[in-house]
């Protein structure tokens, strides 16, 4: 039986189509704020497409979990970069931000992996109850992520609009609070995470000792 070839997955071609969106948004950031909002916005919603159809096909892969993730922190980062220059006096806020987002992520898709985990959205039902919600309700997961990047991109469009409408202040003051738990629920992540690998080690350390 012929081998399949992973990379051909559609789940992973959407992830590429994800990743060169992603990098026309960073390229249009500096001087084209409403296609780069579109581009970023796009690889955005393109996340739900590829989570679709691999459960559709049968098409889920590490692989694929892997570039999912890593395109979600690293398109933010990007982003969160280039408000820092919009907006200095809060560069401080943003690089607390990425770094709470990228660890708390990183180490979460670490462990998981290290337990058994195909992906770092399968979550031990028995875990923690919070993370339980963000991960198994798809309208918690949809809203979150949604509210999260869009307050970023509405500052950085608000920086190139003269006249802003009132109601876009509304909206950011909303989603500006989405971002606020979103934030709260990476430090669970954070800390979760912590737990599970201090314990991973308490068991190989207590197993070790068995041993001699």
């Amino acid at each position: 039986m012929e081998q399949e070839n992973i990379f051909y997955f559609v789940p992973n071609l959407i992830g590429y189509a994800r990743v060169a969106l992603a990098l026309l948004s960073f390229y249009l950031l500096p001087c084209c704020p409403w296609p780069a909002v579109f581009c970023y916005l796009l690889s955005a919603l393109l996340d739900a497409f590829d989570g679709h159809a691999a459960r559709a096909l049968n098409q889920s892969t590490r692989f694929g979990a892997m570039m999912d993730m890593l395109t979600d922190r690293c398109a933010t980062m990007c982003l969160l970069v280039n408000l820092s220059l919009l907006y200095p006096t809060y560069t401080f806020l943003f690089q607390l931000s990425m770094c709470l987002d990228i660890a708390s992520h990183w180490l979460h898709l670490h462990s998981s992996t290290i337990t058994g985990s195909a992906s770092h959205k399968s979550i031990d039902l028995s875990g923690n109850p919070v993370l339980r919600i963000y991960y198994t309700s798809k309208p918690v997961l949809f809203v979150m992520c949604a509210g999260n990047e869009l307050f970023f991109c509405l500052l950085y469009v608000l920086h190139h609009i003269s006249e802003p409408a009132a109601w876009l202040y509304w909206l950011l003051g909303l989603c500006g609070t989405i971002c606020l738990l979103k934030s709260v629920i990476s430090l669970i992540h954070l800390v979760t995470a912590s737990q599970n690998m201090a314990a991973l080690d308490a068991a190989e350390r207590a197993a070790a000792a068995k041993r001699q």
